[in-house]
């Protein structure tokens, strides 16, 4: 059954839990409302990044 949270989109759903614990980082924190922090090693480690730095180091060169 769906709670009103989450028929108005402010609760997370069972998919969207499970996305979270396979990302899930030690350095990774919960700030405030909404607000997370995590360590510099750890963002620049992400694929994502990787990905963005090589395209821009073909870019350059």
């Amino acid at each position: 059954m769906t709670t009103l949270l989450q028929k108005m989109g402010l609760e997370l759903t069972d998919s969207e839990r499970e996305e979270l614990r396979k990302f899930d980082k030690p350095s990774m924190k919960v700030v405030g409302r909404g607000t997370l922090t995590m360590s510099v090693e750890d963002a620049r480690d992400s694929d994502k990044i990787r990905a963005l730095s090589l395209k821009m180091k073909e870019m350059i060169e």
